[in-house]
């Protein structure tokens, strides 16, 4: 088809990996749906993507542009060439937030100089609240993307309406949180962000958040990276927020022939060398360590990990990041490993460490993986789930301690044994909490969860709701062209205005 003949579906993705990742698969997804679709984002991460969708197009012959933006002018604090959260220190995220808030000029100057190829609909990243304005002034549509799952998007709703109304209750060391459900649900100090503990609305962070779930409501409809079976009680919550807008369920949106080192950043290990040690192990025998691209663990907390990990003498692959900062100081990279791991940590031989990005898919996948140690990211969170594989958590910060009450509490397919990214992990709860879950009854239970919801959630995406939800979605936006074509700011009986 034509791209001419295509309806033009615009993409802003907000610039850090958990996002962007998603966000790229979805596009792909999108486009092999008969749509064009424009992936906007920062210059510096267009040029990390290039070659990926290039091969995409390549391969699929899809219909993706990839747009790389540069605010006009510098941002303070933000050294060029760092527009990404996994690329700056976790103290710099406000310095990233007002480089966002500066796309929105040159976002606009390059939606008009597409013409009359302009976007039947901007689908935007959650926290990025300017495309409201963006769309009106358009005259098109905004569609939210949401980068959290329905139960953490939830939370963060009830949460800052509770901050607003001075309704956040405390029972002992736990919170209280109402409007979720028809029953309030609570949370331990353990499963809770320390800033909403005692939450100052002053705080930049809460201002931040509050201000782009205000902005949820501000759409002609939201897209989410998760099943129906896996969230279906919060999934309604969202539809109550979005006040009977359209709402598609869509995840996981990870592509199921995708089990690649494709996906956000070229691996710092072959993928031989990892298959050849992995098939060396028995069949659920290993547990994956990774904490993600935001988190980067200090001396003190590698080091405590490390020996939990000795203790429960269980094999294991550990993918390692270290602060940006750490690695531009550093010039010898065996030092920076002797230095962050016990002394002999890496002479037992009951491990293998990656020192910095791994193809988690490939890993996963693999029979001999029987854990996943995680942060509990939702896309790590989801990938787990995709491949059957139960958890060990450790959230650090944001929905990430939403995430692993669901993963532990409600589907019961993981186990919580560190909090906050400045704790430390307990030596022996980390041994037990992986022997746990290797190699015990209660452990042998949770997998046989995991595995029913691996089922649901390959079903929803081959053939089922998430499927349906991607072709309702699609077939929108073809009408949505038809009625542009025809000068009208009614799309199908839906206001665009909001």
């Amino acid at each position: 088809m034509n791209t001419l003949q295509k309806p033009h579906v615009v993409m802003v993705t907000y610039p850090a990996m958990g996002h962007c990742i998603p966000s790229l698969d979805l596009a792909r997804l999108l486009a092999s749906h008969s749509l064009a679709v424009s992936y906007v984002t920062t210059r510096t991460i267009a040029q990390r993507l290039r070659g990926l969708m290039d091969e995409s197009r390549q391969a699929a012959d899809l219909d993706i542009q990839l747009v790389g933006l540069s605010p006009p002018k510098s941002i303070e604090g933000l050294p060029e060439g760092r527009e990404s959260m996994d690329l700056l220190p976790r103290k710099s995220s406000l310095v990233v937030h007002s480089f966002v808030e500066s796309l929105r000029e040159p976002f606009e100057r390059w939606v008009e100089e597409q013409g009359s190829r302009g976007p039947v609909c901007i689908v935007s990243d959650m926290f990025i609240d300017w495309t409201v304005q963006s769309a009106e002034r358009f005259g098109t549509i905004r569609v939210i993307f949401a980068p959290c799952g329905a139960f953490g998007t939830s939370v963060f709703h009830a949460i800052c309406g509770c901050i607003t109304g001075n309704t956040l209750r405390k029972e002992g060391d736990s919170v209280i949180i109402d409007g979720i459900l028809s029953s309030a649900v609570k949370f331990s100090k353990e499963q809770m962000p320390e800033r909403f503990l005692q939450p100052d609305p002053a705080d930049l962070g809460i201002r931040f958040l509050m201000g782009k779930m205000k902005s949820v409501s501000k759409c002609w409809g939201m897209l989410v990276n998760m099943f129906d079976d896996l969230e279906a009680r919060y999934l309604q919550h969202l539809k109550n927020i979005l006040n009977g807008k359209p709402l598609w369920s869509v995840g996981p949106v990870v592509p199921l022939g995708c089990i690649a080192n494709t996906r956000g950043k070229t691996a710092d290990i072959s993928e031989h060398k990892l298959v050849q040690w992995l098939d060396s192990k028995s069949p659920c025998s290993v547990i994956y360590v990774s904490f993600g691209s935001q988190a980067f663990l200090s001396q003190d907390q590698t080091q405590a990990l490390a020996r939990g990990l000795a203790a429960s003498h269980q094999p294991f692959v550990w993918s390692i990041k270290v602060s940006p900062e750490t690695v531009s100081a550093e010039s010898n990279k065996e030092e920076l490993c002797a230095s962050y791991l016990p002394e002999g940590f890496m002479e037992r031989g009951n491990g293998l460490v990656i020192w910095g990005w791994a193809p988690q898919l490939v890993i996963l996948s693999h029979p001999s993986v029987g854990s996943f140690m995680s942060h509990c990211g939702w896309n790590s969170t989801l990938e787990s789930i995709l491949m059957g594989v139960p958890m060990v958590t450790w959230p650090m910060f944001g929905e990430q301690h939403f995430n692993s009450k669901l993963v532990t509490e409600e589907l019961g397919i993981g186990v919580q044994f560190c909090q906050h990214m400045d704790g430390i992990p307990c030596e022996d709860k980390v041994e037990k909490s992986v022997r746990l879950v290797l190699s015990s009854e209660e452990g042998t239970d949770m997998r046989k969860r995991a595995v029913k919801y691996q089922k649901l959630a390959k079903q929803s995406v081959g053939g089922g709701s998430s499927t349906l939800n991607l072709e309702y979605f699609a077939n929108e936006m073809h009408k949505l062209m038809n009625c542009k074509a025809e000068d009208s700011r009614i799309y199908d009986g839906y206001d665009v205005s909001v």
